[in-house]
């Protein structure tokens, strides 16, 4: 095997491994899977594994960098297909999003903060973010479908308190993530919207049901 067929070789074993990872993690929550359980479940050595990555640390960082992908591609599908204004656009990323942590662990979002790396990578990452989110309410503004009045500093901050308080607080898993999904629309979004983007969120709240 010369050197480019073995590292065409050890990138599919990466990608099998994150890919059968990924699914582990975001099934039965991060703490409780080993590298031992991924082993086993995709029929590799434990030394296979160290041999595309470092450590468990690594291993997740590339595991998130995939679901998220594969998440975005389904959003931008989606926001693509169904969405007519920037309110619909959100509307549909809040909902996915809340998608999402219906079919994870209900510990996965929580277990991130366990790893420095990670969280610092999603810090940085929440910049980006929250620049994303604040053209996207002058655009709403600009589209009649947010209120003129709103402080998108202000609103970004509260919103990321309270999702955060929302994944990691134990009382509020014993919602299911339909309803915290539904009242969180209900609560933020509708409280900056105009009459007419109001009337956007009573249909799609509608259509969800």
């Amino acid at each position: 095997m010369d050197i480019k067929e073995e590292k065409t070789s050890k990138d599919n074993t990466s990608t099998r491994i994150i890919e059968g990872a990924s699914a582990l993690f975001f099934r039965r929550g991060i703490k409780c899977v080993k590298m031992d359980d991924i082993a086993r479940e995709l029929g590799v050595s434990k030394r296979t594994i160290y041999e595309c990555f470092t450590d468990k640390e690594q291993l997740l960082s590339e595991c998130l960098k995939y679901i998220y992908r594969r998440m975005r591609n389904e959003v931008r599908e989606k926001i693509r297909k169904s969405s007519q204004n920037t309110l619909d656009a959100i509307l549909i990323i809040y909902s996915s999003h809340f998608d999402m942590l219906k079919l994870g662990h209900k510990d996965f979002f929580s277990d991130l903060q366990h790893y420095p790396s990670i969280k610092k990578e999603r810090e940085r990452k929440e910049i980006s973010n929250n620049q994303k989110f604040k053209a996207w309410m002058q655009q709403g503004i600009k589209e009649g479908l947010f209120r003129e009045d709103l402080n998108a500093d202000v609103l970004i901050y509260i919103l990321k308190r309270d999702l955060e308080l929302i994944v990691n607080c134990e009382e509020f898993k014993e919602y299911s993530a339909d309803e915290l999904g539904k009242n969180f629309i209900l609560f933020y979004l509708r409280g900056i919207a105009t009459p007419k983007g109001q009337n956007i969120i009573e249909d799609f709240i509608k259509e969800i049901k």
